[in-house]
């Protein structure tokens, strides 16, 4: 048995998720996600009218703004906003809104580690709740590496990653019963080997996220609909 920080007693478990939408007025669409303790807001503008010069004829325009926790946006959130561009890119139907922008706002209240992942799942919820068409749904998870037993921890805390020898953040998406990466990031030092280890974990994993997404989503339904109904 092996005791983490935050009392899980197995390097395979996933924290707690918690997830909620239509959080914020005055977005398309917004949602919250959180691992444990770390926890992004997500917001949603578009598809909205969009400068001359930035318009792009036969698609949307998807700009994402990543905000941190404390201070003004530096060179790690530029980072993430290139790969969280490379994730979405592909699987919003941007062919659908041509000439038109869609704004992504990810604002980290905690990062107390697999905030990458913890972000994905918020876009992806806020996307659905702003009903932006999209071939699939992303989920992600983080893993690292404990640079002291090579052993392969999932979901790992900040004060976990402070022994990572590598951390590596995956992206599937939910249509492809073989794994489908939309992101994959990785950081450190590790081999080939350990990669496609981590991959194949963090695929393994990933269908409890999409789950839980999914469960977001539909609780999110019956609601509105006992609300339209009154029941």
């Amino acid at each position: 048995m092996v005791n983490r920080p935050d009392q899980r007693t197995d390097n395979t478990q996933i924290r707690a998720f918690s997830a909620s939408q239509n959080i914020l007025n005055r977005a398309d669409g917004s949602s919250k996600f959180e691992f444990g303790s770390t926890s992004v807001i997500c917001s949603v503008s578009g598809p909205m009218d969009i400068q001359l010069r930035d318009e792009k004829l036969d698609e949307a325009t998807v700009d994402i703004v990543v905000r941190p926790a404390k201070g003004v946006p530096a060179t790690r959130e530029k980072l993430m906003e290139n790969m969280l561009r490379t994730a979405f890119e592909p699987i919003i139907l941007a062919g659908m809104m041509p000439r038109t922008l869609v704004q992504i706002v990810v604002q980290i209240l905690k990062d107390d580690g697999s905030v990458m992942a913890a972000a994905i799942n918020a876009i992806t919820l806020a996307l659905l709740d702003a009903g932006i068409p999209m071939k699939q749904l992303a989920g992600a998870i983080t893993l690292m590496i404990d640079q002291k037993t090579n052993e392969l921890v999932l979901d790992p805390t900040l004060a976990e990653l402070e022994n990572a020898k590598s951390t590596h953040t995956f992206a599937f998406d939910n249509t492809h019963k073989k794994p489908f990466v939309l992101l994959s990031d990785s950081d450190g030092v590790f081999s080939e080997q350990e990669y496609f280890l981590c991959h194949d974990l963090a695929f393994e994993a990933i269908e409890k996220v999409h789950g839980f997404i999914r469960m977001a989503v539909e609780s999110k339904k019956e609601k509105e609909q006992q609300q339209l109904f009154g029941h």
